[in-house]
């Protein structure tokens, strides 16, 4: 038998060497990418092409800058895959507004670390990115993507569409279009299942449904300007500024946040949020007769809203229509908590200037301001409520204060309607309803239902026809009141604090000061004098309130029934401070600056 010779054999390994090399990762499992050619060896293409479901492809080496595709998407049939480039500031992946860049047909994750993704386009869903399985960012902007064509009826995320679920971390979608001409969903972002966001930005995204000729003139229904998420979704410490939902045509849900399904039958989802700001963005239909929803959010489901802020954001249409300036929420039996957040300055065509509660739900406040919003005023058909607005839903306000907001119809700060197909028990605590107006229930209006008030003060606003402070009508079951005050309300500049015919007011221990033009039986013990009050300001604690003259008959005349430990502001201000509680919202007491460490006797 012939032997080979050992020359041969080391010759042998020498010329496979290198074919062996050519497949192989690198020490440590990730395949390198070697420069930023649309194809070819070495390439990103060729790389996913070879890349085996679970692999790492490795971009952090390039300094080229920006990788342009040239012969269209890039298909990831991987089921899982990881790209890591070196940060989403030094390698950009662009489309070249031809393509869109990854096309992933794996259930699996695709995983982005590190890289920008731009200047996509696609005929279909996804303008620059498309998964059928989940996906992962991490330090990831998506820019300047379109999903966009006028034949196309239905469009998904303007720079990316998930069929599973999003996992984003430091991860922007900032100036992305979705357009169509029948049903646009999520002009930045478009998931199918559900949805964790941490310190990422939606900015400046845009959703649009139009008709085309000859195209479906009604139906053209737009949800999610920044983002549309259809499970579950929860954002940290993110932001959904600019963007705009926009229909020419139809129906419009969310300028920056659609959550969930639209329908009765659709199931409810729970949107969570922390730190996060939602401002600016627009729900906008140019349909006469329809009525855009949610400039901020729109969400068929609750959750709990923590530390947000919700700030000048706006649902308009030609015929004055439209709810949920700032927050929209739907959903029977929804329960939705709202802490330490600001609604400000939104506005809405119609009705509910910075949120509308679900029907038969629950809206709970705590220590949170709505502050200057307005709904209706524009001469079409108002609905009131311009602070916030119930649908039948039990709202309780809890160290929260509602001031400075306006409605065309009733309830410039706060409306209760409908409340007798549901009937429902708001409660409103160590609050402050102050400076708003509207046709009746300048501050306040309710029917239907019971309202109590416990421990807060209703001043300062105003109405056109009754009831400036509070005002109810047949179908209110009970307004009560405990230690609260009801002063300085007027309507067409007369004092008019409370309107409730026929019932009387139920409660104990409260000054409603000039109770005239009222034709409401009060509380024996009721004391009509001057309250006091000085304007309303900053006092201590997160939310604004009026505090009490050291001459005012409201101290030492109130109750403590609920058993409060603190007053409106919270902290170290007491409940009860002297010889019995204050009426109102704030007990008189030396003023707390907790940014003050040490007596003045002890500083140099």
């Amino acid at each position: 038998m012939l032997r080979p010779h050992p020359l041969a054999l080391c010759l042998a390994s020498a010329l496979l060497a290198p074919a062996a090399a050519a497949v192989a990762a690198p020490a440590g499992g990730a395949v390198l990418v070697e420069n930023c050619d649309d194809a070819g060896a070495g390439s990103l293409r060729a790389a996913v092409a070879a890349a085996s479901s679970g692999a790492e492809i490795d971009l952090s080496g390039l300094a080229c800058g920006t990788i342009t595709l040239t012969s269209g998407a890039i298909p990831v049939t991987a089921a899982d895959l990881r790209l890591t480039g070196p940060g989403r500031k030094a390698l950009a992946i662009s489309g070249g507004d031809s393509d869109r860049i990854f096309d992933h047909s794996g259930t699996g994750t695709l995983s982005l670390t590190g890289l920008t993704l731009t200047h996509g386009k696609s005929a279909g869903d996804g303008g620059c990115l498309l998964t059928a399985g989940n996906l992962t960012l991490s330090d990831v902007a998506v820019s300047d993507c379109r999903a966009a064509e006028a034949s196309v009826e239905n469009t998904r995320g303007g720079g990316a569409a998930v069929a599973g679920n999003a996992t984003l971390t430091d991860a922007e979608f900032v100036g992305n279009v979705a357009d169509g001409n029948l049903l646009v969903r999520g002009g930045g972002l478009a998931v199918d299942g559900t949805l964790l966001a941490t310190r990422s930005r939606f900015v400046d995204n845009r959703a649009h449904s139009h008709t085309v000729s000859g195209g479906n003139m009604f139906g053209n229904i737009t949800e999610g300007g920044g983002l549309r998420v259809g499970g579950d979704a929860q954002l940290i410490d993110s932001t959904i500024s600019g963007n705009i939902a926009f229909s020419d045509s139809y129906e419009v849900f969310g300028g920056g946040i659609a959550a969930g399904a639209r329908g009765g039958s659709a199931p409810l989802v729970t949107l969570d949020m922390d730190g996060t700001r939602i401002a600016e963005n627009t729900a906008e239909s140019q349909c006469g007769v329809c009525a855009p929803q949610g400039g901020g959010i729109w969400a068929r489901g609750g959750g709990s809203l923590s530390r947000i802020d919700v700030l000048d954001n706006v649902v308009t249409s030609p015929g004055h229509y439209g709810g949920g300036g700032g927050l929209r929420f739907t959903g029977t039996g929804t329960t939705v908590e709202i802490l330490d957040s600001t609604i400000s300055g939104n506005r809405a065509a119609s009705a509910g200037g910075g949120m509308i509660a679900p029907g038969q739900g629950t809206v709970s406040l705590e220590r949170t301001r709505v502050i200057g919003n307005s709904a209706g005023n524009e001469g079409g058909t108002d609905e009131g409520g311009g602070g916030i607005l119930s649908f039948g839903a039990t709202v309780n306000l809890m160290a929260s204060s509602i001031t400075g907001n306006t409605a065309g119809a009733d309830g410039g700060g706060l409306a209760l309607l409908y409340m007798e197909y549901a009937p429902a028990d708001s409660m409103i605590v160590n609050s402050t309803i102050s400076g708003n107006a509207g046709r009746e229930g300048g501050g306040v209006m309710v029917s239907g239902g019971r309202v109590r008030f416990s421990n807060s003060t209703v001043a300062f606003n105003q109405a056109t026809r009754r009831g400036a402070g509070i005002s109810g009508d047949s179908y209110t079951e009970q307004v009560e009141l405990t230690s609260s005050i009801v002063s300085a309300n007027t309507t067409n500049g007369q004092a008019n604090q409370v309107w409730l015919f026929p019932k009387a007011i139920a409660g104990s221990h409260n000054l409603i000061d000039n109770a005239g033009g009222a034709p409401a039986q009060m509380p024996a013990d009721t004391i009509t004098l001057d309250p006091q009050l000085l304007p309303l300001a900053d006092n201590g604690g997160p939310t604004l309130s009026h505090a009490l003259a050291e001459t005012s008959p409201a101290i030492d005349a109130g109750t403590n029934a609920t058993g409060l430990a603190t007053d409106q502001r919270g902290g170290a201000y007491l409940r009860e401070y002297g010889a019995g509680v204050d009426i109102g919202a704030l007990e008189l007491q030396p003023v707390v600056n907790d940014d003050v460490l040490f007596r003045d006797d002890f500083e140099p």
